[in-house]
């Protein structure tokens, strides 16, 4: 005989409960009680909320100053790299200067040694009036000359031929000193040359006379030429120097820039930097994270409630405890100035720069959030205490209520059997959606923290590593100039001895040089990535792209062998928009993949428009060693390189193909490699044809 089961109401009458009035008791005697402990929760989240909040947020703002001033303190160290190498760039400079005025003046020696030796029938006082004129008229660099004294230091042969016949040993520059002091004159007799730094105006090839400007420095070096008893010089003025310095500083300040944008204090408190005003000079914003305000005039910037310069006020607190404090707008609510900021500020004397962290005060305050989080994790440990104690207090009751829903679970327990079945299969699918998706989480952010530290040590690398290849190329010229011509080389030990050094110089300065590529490209494949490329909008002419990459790479420094670059250009190429310099990136790249992999023929540049006129392909073709068909589908990844047949060493990072792809990649086109192993490969990249009309 089967058993009939009915579900009762719940809320019905239950045989474990004989009488109803039980129940009502046990329901106002909970009542009562749960808003007992309802207030006492309320009043222990005031007091743990109210009491501490201002302790928090002083102690957050402390926590956040210390961390601005260990910012201050990282970005003057970087700072103070920039300066080494921009030091190291200088003196490495001005011994290329000197060397470079050395070569000049033996060159002329040896003209000179030359027309001697020719001379025949010539007498020799017309021969020499012929070479001291031949010398006046020489020119080099930018309109400088060579000048030849007698060993009484009067002038025989200069551009000015009001200079001819002046003694200038008494002779002065503007600053009252000699123009060749005795110390010159002394150390020329006893080593046979010298160097001498002195004012002088500037020559003008134009009119043969000199410039009216206001004399400038003048780096000159002298050589004794015994045979004729003459005092041959040449010279460059500093000022030429000075500018190619402030170029490359230029260029630097550039890649400072791109570095500290990217520093953050907090949320939105930024790094800037800006110059020391002085006499001639006004103070310029350097660094800023808005590139418009970035070479501006730091007297324009004024506190709106003070009415005082901020260039003032933030010098004042420089290498202070102190911090400024005052108004400014946000980029929100542009010239609203009523929002409060707080700044620190350091200078950094050797480039006479001024180092400064700012950031939102209310900004501080609400990062006070995760410390009222802690807080309120508190507040839930005394709130499960309470309910612990709850639960003990009322426990002879609950004993009560659980007979009666044992009874009702038993009732409920086959009706919901199949709903039980389908819930574990369905909460299974989602532990293992749940399971992948934290699994491709976590790749991704150990990728992210991978091209973040890659970024990071290739910057700390690529510092130091200019400041070697600069010392590497002086103690190169030191031993070969200085060192070499006093060592004898009659011993053949000697002779292993000095080839070992050479070869062991020009390897530290190829390694470092092929180091300082890989470097660069690491930090262009970590910018892609991160997406911080400023990617720049011009007219390309495609013609001119593949003459500029063919040009470059037909320079020797830049040239392992003697093959030929051959353009093969469709008549009438249209022009497209995109980043010239980045494309021209890819066409270098893929030149220099087919001079290292190729021994003979040419190097094959074309370029071809599609018939719609749509789209632009270019290719670069070798009769290389080719690509083994298992490796076509993989040159373009991260880190894959295809080999060198000719040594056994790396000859990158791998980075190169991948560079080339995410470039055409941005630019709408495509990428792709056809080869065949032996003869020979071409790479190929379109552009999508974009008129300059359009955006």
């Amino acid at each position: 005989m089967k058993k009939k089961i009915v579900l009762q109401n719940p809320h019905r009458r239950q045989s474990g409960l004989e009488e109803p009035g039980e129940i009502i008791k046990i329901r106002l005697f909970l009542k009562r009680h749960i808003n007992v402990i309802i207030m006492i929760f309320v009043i222990v989240i005031a007091l743990l909320y109210l009491y501490p909040k201002a302790l928090i947020e002083e102690e957050f703002f402390k926590f956040e100053k210390k961390a601005a001033r260990t910012t201050l303190s990282n970005v003057y160290e970087i700072v103070q790299m920039f300066d080494r190498a921009l030091v190291a760039h200088k003196e490495s400079s001005l011994q290329a200067k000197k060397k470079e005025l050395k070569n000049v003046v033996m060159m002329a020696e040896s003209y000179i040694n030359n027309m001697e030796e020719n001379s025949g029938s010539t007498s020799d006082a017309k021969n020499k009036t012929k070479i001291l004129e031949t010398m006046s008229s020489f020119r080099f660099g930018n309109s400088d000359y060579i000048f030849i004294l007698d060993n009484n230091s009067v002038m025989l042969s200069h551009p000015d031929k009001q200079l001819v016949g002046t003694n200038f040993l008494n002779k002065t520059d503007v600053t009252g000193n000699p123009l060749v002091p005795p110390a010159v004159v002394e150390a020329v007799s006893r080593d046979g040359e010298g160097y001498h730094t002195y004012k002088w105006k500037r020559f003008r090839s134009d009119n043969e006379s000199m410039d009216n400007s206001n004399p400038l420095d003048k780096l000159t070096y002298f050589k004794y030429l015994p045979k004729q008893n003459w005092i041959i010089a040449t010279g460059v003025y500093m000022d030429d120097m000075e500018k190619a310095e402030s170029a490359m500083k230029n260029v630097a300040i550039e890649n400072l820039r791109q570095i500290l944008r990217g520093v953050k204090i907090a949320k939105t408190g930024y790094v800037f930097i800006f110059s020391a005003k002085t006499d001639n000079t006004p103070s310029i914003l350097l660094v800023h994270p808005d590139k418009g305000m970035e070479n501006t005039k730091m007297e324009r910037y004024i506190e709106p409630v003070t009415k005082k310069s901020l260039y003032e006020e933030l010098t004042a607190i420089a290498d202070k405890q102190d911090n400024l404090r005052y108004k400014w707008d946000k980029p929100e609510d542009l010239k609203n100035y009523v929002y409060s900021k707080i700044a620190w500020v350091t200078y950094y004397k050797p480039l006479g720069w001024y180092i400064g962290a700012s950031i939102y005060v209310d900004e501080l305050r609400s990062s006070s959030h995760n410390l009222i989080y802690n807080m309120l994790r508190i507040i839930s440990f005394a709130l499960v205490a309470l309910i612990v104690i709850a639960y003990r207090l009322y426990k002879p009751f609950l004993i009560v209520i659980s007979k009666v829903k044992e009874h009702i679970s038993v009732l409920q327990t086959k009706n919901h059997t199949l709903d039980a079945e389908l819930k574990i299969k369905d909460a299974a699918e989602k532990k293992h959606a749940a399971e992948l998706q934290a699994a491709y989480d976590k790749l991704k952010a150990l990728d992210e923290r991978k091209t973040v530290f890659l970024s990071n040590v290739s910057h700390e690398i690529r510092t130091p590593l200019t400041s070697v290849l600069g010392f590497a190329e002086r103690i190169k010229e030191y031993f070969e100039e200085t060192v070499l011509p006093h060592v004898k080389i009659k011993d053949e030990k000697v002779e292993r001895a000095v080839d070992h050094i050479k070869e062991n110089i020009d390897t530290i300065i190829s390694e470092g040089e092929r180091l300082t590529s890989l470097i660069v490209d690491v930090l262009d494949m970590a910018k892609m990535e991160a997406g911080k490329i400023d990617w720049k909008k011009e007219n390309i002419n495609v013609k001119s792209l593949l003459e500029r990459a063919a040009e470059v790479t037909a320079l020797p420094e830049q040239r392992k062998n003697d093959l030929n670059i051959v353009i093969e250009n469709e008549n009438n190429i249209p022009d497209t928009i995109g980043d010239f310099y980045r494309l021209l990136q890819v066409v270098l790249n893929l030149i220099s993949n087919a001079l290292k992999f190729s021994t003979d023929g040419d190097i094959t540049l074309k370029a071809a428009c599609s018939h719609s006129g749509k789209q632009l392909t270019i290719s670069v073709s070798d009769h290389g060693i080719g690509i083994p068909k298992s490796k076509l589908n993989i040159v373009f990844e991260k880190f894959e390189q295809i080999g060198d047949v000719h040594s056994d060493r790396p000859t990158g990072a791998g980075l190169g193909l991948q560079i080339c792809k995410e470039i055409v990649k941005h630019h709408g086109g495509r990428i792709w490699v056809e080869s065949i192993e032996g003869k020979g490969s071409t790479f190929f990249f379109t552009l999508p044809v974009i008129r300059a009309d359009h955006d």
